[in-house]
């Protein structure tokens, strides 16, 4: 039996977050002339598919896999790291609650990077690597414009999170 390819592995995990993500949506009936409101007591975070455990998710509104609007949040715990990675179109990252520490490169250099209080703000321009990592629980809301892709500079690396994080 031949090993799965490491290519076959992420664009499972991506083609997880497009399909599983919409159905955890807030705004299950919105279209493109109403209002979507949530009060916070109507925001549920769900574990996020295709990461590594601990990382909670809930989208506000869009579907990532369509070229339109889509607002996520994401509740990651403590010490939590996305690894270096890009994104085909610019993404917009406001932090909530807890710190985000957020840096540009190819590699997490936590020497080189920027801790992000909340109400703190980043626009990520499309293309750009960059990585992030959580100090205390932290909630982030990312805001862009689909279809939301993510590629990993090593996806070696983000496999062996997922894998470790399952043990």
């Amino acid at each position: 039996m031949q090993p799965l390819s490491k290519k076959f592995i992420f664009l499972t995990a991506l083609l997880a977050n497009l399909v599983v993500v919409p159905q955890l949506s807030v705004a299950d009936n919105q279209n493109a002339t109403s209002s979507v409101i949530a009060k916070a007591s109507d925001i549920k975070f769900h574990p996020a598919p295709g990461f590594p455990k601990g990382a909670q998710i809930v989208l506000l509104r869009g579907d990532l896999s369509k070229a339109e609007p889509y607002t996520i949040r994401f509740k990651l715990p403590d010490g939590f790291v996305i690894p270096a990675h890009w994104h085909t179109t610019d993404e917009e990252v406001t932090v909530l609650a807890g710190t985000l520490n957020v840096g540009m490169g190819d590699k997490v250099d936590k020497s080189q990077s920027t801790a992000l209080a909340a109400g703190g703000y980043q626009i990520v321009p499309a293309m750009a690597h960059h990585y992030v990592w959580a100090t205390g629980e932290t909630v982030i809301q990312l805001d862009g414009m689909g279809p939301r892709t993510t590629t990993f500079v090593n996806p070696e690396e983000w496999t062996a999170m997922i894998k470790k994080s399952n043990q």
